[in-house]
This record gives structure tokens, sequence and C-alpha cells, in this order.
């Protein structure tokens, strides 16, 4: 979804930026490394954790809040004015996603044909309410979220989850994603993937597979 057929959903800076930390201060915060070269420090710590489900957003901003020594609160909190974020959950507030046009064109061109095209994404549950609320999903015959499968892209288990309940093998299904790392897993699966970077080369690259 983020990063293909959402643009405007990269916020830990805005996030960060909205507390007077860095970047690298605010997944310090989460109880990520950032500078570690082996991994994302999206797939480490409590984002990792957030994104799998196994904790929800009052219990990420506690942590971060010990860590950071940084208050979290919401409009209706005794702690203080001005509040952190409206509603105490920064994930919630700052997340304005943009739809790509282009991209949901080809996404209701493929319905049309008769193709099935399902969402697999990293995601939370405040960044999953939100799309759902403005029926950005809707798009999509099916939804797969991270935080309900328990599982984070680049784990293999993410797209054996959906190829099974899909009932489909890897060499039948076309994956897109704005990710190298993401690219090459679904590759080392046998899925047919194509790199994100515009929805013309998108649309260029399934016109070659048809």
């Amino acid at each position: 979804m983020g990063g293909v057929v959402a643009s405007n959903v990269a916020i830990i800076k805005i996030i960060a930026s909205h507390f007077g930390i860095s970047e690298d201060d605010f997944f310090l915060g989460a109880g990520s490394d950032p500078k570690a070269t082996h991994t994302n420090p999206y797939h480490t710590g409590d984002v990792a954790a957030i994104m799998r489900g196994e904790i929800r957003a009052e219990r990420f901003w506690a942590n971060f809040s010990r860590r950071t020594g940084i208050a979290i609160y919401g409009k209706n909190s005794t702690k203080g004015y001005p509040p952190s974020s409206p509603s105490g959950d920064p994930w919630y507030d700052f997340f304005n996603p943009v739809l790509n046009k282009g991209v949901v064109d080809i996404i209701t061109g493929l319905k049309n044909r008769g193709q099935r095209v399902v969402c697999g994404t990293n995601t939370m549950e405040a960044h999953y309410r939100r799309h759902s609320e403005r029926r950005d999903y809707s798009v999509f015959d099916s939804v797969y979220a991270s935080h309900i499968m328990r599982i984070i892209k680049p784990d293999p288990a993410f797209w054996t989850h959906i190829l099974e309940k899909e009932k489909v093998l890897p060499e039948q299904t076309f994956f897109v994603d704005d990710l190298e790392e993401n690219i090459q897993a679904a590759e080392k699966l046998g899925l047919v993937a194509h790199l994100f970077t515009d929805s013309e080369s998108l649309a260029a690259a399934l016109n070659r597979g048809s």
C-alpha cells in the first residue's frame, strides 16, 4: 500500500520534527539502532513490534516516553498543554496518505479484466484504521495487513501466508513493491516481482507480462 498505492506515508521524520528530535533519535526511542548496517530500523524494536501487532500504540508510546523523556498525551489529558497530538497517538494523527491515481486506475483496469488484486502491507492498527476510514482499501479484492497476520516483509512467511490463503502458486503471482529488499525476498520464493518507481513503468511491466 504505502509507497505504491499511497504516497505521503513515511511519517517518522514528521513525528520526530514535531517532538524536536532527529529521525535517529526517534528510532533510538523506539528501541532500534538506526546506524545498524545489517538491518532496516523499521524491522527491529518497537516499530517492528507494532507492525507485527505484538504491541498496541499505547504500549509503543509508553516505551518511547520512558526512553526519551518525551510525554505523549492527547487533548483530554491532564498532563499539560498544548497536547502532543490530538488523539494521543501520533501514528494516527500525523498520517495523511495520498492515493496514487495512476496506480488506482491500473488496479481498477486489472480487476475489470478479471484479475484478482490483493494488498499485502506492512502497517499498524492506526494506519490501517485511517486507510479503512477513508475507504482506501476498497480498490482491492482483499487486504493482508502485517499487524493482523503478525508477519512483516521481508519475512518469507509474509508471502507464503498470502499465497496459501489465495490458493495460488508463486509463479502465478505478480508482486509490486517499492523496496528492493522485498522484491528480492519475493523473487526467491518464485514470485514475478516489479520494483515500483511510477505508474507508467508499472503499466508497461504489466503489459509485457500479459
